[in-house]
């Protein structure tokens, strides 16, 4: 029998306790590691720990190191990027603060106190990198690696802040670092879970940080879109450090009506439904693969191939290219034929579709003077008419081939054909 000690003899959970215990727990973690951004593996953190832990509520603190803390603050701040007090901090301070509170030391029931001996708690965790409690009942006590024994009477425990770490290791060296706190509130004083306590910090921190440092979509095989913006900041400052002559330009698009498509799959393709969400996860690998293969292999004239694309994801449809050197003219051309060579990659049951065959819509984006963030802001705007108008025609097949396979380009304030701006720009 696990000797009953650590943080781990908290966790009971109605309904899934027993000897099917460990895989239920196991397939929360995997959950997880399911989840997309960093929003969406945030949520199901918070989600699926709640469910197993039969907490109230969790909050996840996270460091990031980007963020300078003030003089007050201390050496370091934590944010709750996800769960209860989403936007609330802890820092340095906090751990500092509250001498008269020892950790195993009751102390008279006060509610300011009891928020901020909360706060010290996660504080702490981070701090020493230890397990750290509070319990609020009629008096407050801080704990520090909490047992069942430190319970008040209520058969929970207030507030437990669990540290994170990554782990990785390096040869004979294990490389560290702090990624934040897992604040669970009002979680039940039972249950053992002694064989998993070692690996769950693990788990979580690189769950938490794979979708910050991964560099590739494994579905499409683009760059993710934080890469994606990092580069196009970095060619836009280009273009400006030469005063406009590294020419260039941003190409964003989006797989037409995907939805629609998943929908005619089900509706009229004869495809199981449960193959369904894999026969869409092929148009988006299929697509993904066309773009990078026109960001990297696009022919020029004279013979010359340009290879100098990027190519990243952008939400779950869309995709942006940011294209260093091209002439706002050839990066019209590169949209054109980005196009055809999507209509000439073929998906199954794409020929139910009004326009028979899986589209995207593209916007050209040619470098002129200003800041990256500003870019980037007009492409999200055209990803989002695009969609809006897509939404609006998705019930009439008429009017859904009217705002599809469209490419725009971005010239004098407006968008506009791409025969529209060779006449204005060759007129």
């Amino acid at each position: 029998m696990a000797e009953d000690r650590g943080w781990t003899n908290f966790f009971f959970k109605r309904g899934i306790a027993g000897d099917d215990f460990l895989s239920k727990f196991l397939g929360g973690i995997a959950s997880i590691f399911e989840g997309g951004d960093e929003e969406q593996t945030g949520r199901r953190v918070r989600n699926e720990l709640k469910r197993i832990l039969d907490c109230d509520d969790v909050s996840l603190y996270v460091y990031d190191t980007t963020i300078k803390p003030s003089a007050a603050e201390g050496d370091w701040v934590l944010s709750v990027r996800t769960g209860f007090g989403e936007g609330n901090t802890v820092c340095q301070q906090d751990a500092l603060s509250l001498p008269e509170l020892e950790p195993g030391k009751p102390v008279p029931f006060d509610d300011d106190l009891a928020q901020r001996a909360a706060m010290k708690a996660i504080a702490l965790a981070f701090e020493e990198d230890a397990f750290y409690g509070c319990d609020i009942e009629k008096e407050i006590v801080l704990l520090k690696d909490p047992k069942p024994e430190d319970d008040l009477g209520s058969g929970d425990l207030s507030v437990l802040a669990i540290p994170l770490r990554f782990e990785k290791r390096v040869g004979r060296v294990t490389e560290r670092t702090r990624v934040g706190v897992l604040t669970l509130f009002k979680t039940p004083v039972r249950r053992e879970l002694g064989e998993v306590e070692g690996s769950l910090r693990s788990l979580l921190a690189c769950a938490l940080v794979a979708p910050s440092c991964q560099l590739k979509d494994p579905v499409t095989g683009m760059f993710t879109e934080s890469f994606l913006r990092t580069e196009l900041d970095r060619q836009v400052s280009m273009f400006e450090l030469t005063q406009g002559k590294l020419r260039g330009g941003f190409v964003v698009g989006m797989v037409d009506a995907l939805k629609v498509y998943k929908q005619t799959l089900e509706s009229s393709a004869r495809i199981d439904p449960n193959n369904v969400s894999a026969k869409v996860s092929e148009v988006l690998s299929g697509v993904g693969a066309a773009v990078i293969r026109r960001a990297t292999e696009h022919s020029l004239n004279a013979g010359s191939v340009y290879r100098g694309g990027l190519a990243g994801r952008i939400g779950n449809e869309g995709f942006g290219v940011v294209l260093p050197l091209l002439q706002p003219g050839e990066l019209c051309m590169w949209a054109v034929n980005l196009s055809k060579d999507v209509i000439n990659t073929h998906f199954q049951g794409e020929r139910h579709l009004g326009s028979g065959d899986v589209t995207v819509s593209l916007r050209v984006i040619p470098f002129a003077r200003g800041k990256a963030d500003e870019l980037w802001g007009l492409a999200m705007r055209a990803l989002e008419d695009i969609e809006r108008q897509q939404l609006r025609a998705r019930r009439d097949d008429e009017e859904l081939r009217k705002v599809v396979n469209q490419i725009r380009v971005f010239h004098a304030g407006k968008w506009i054909t791409t025969r529209e701006y060779v006449n204005r720009t060759t007129g």
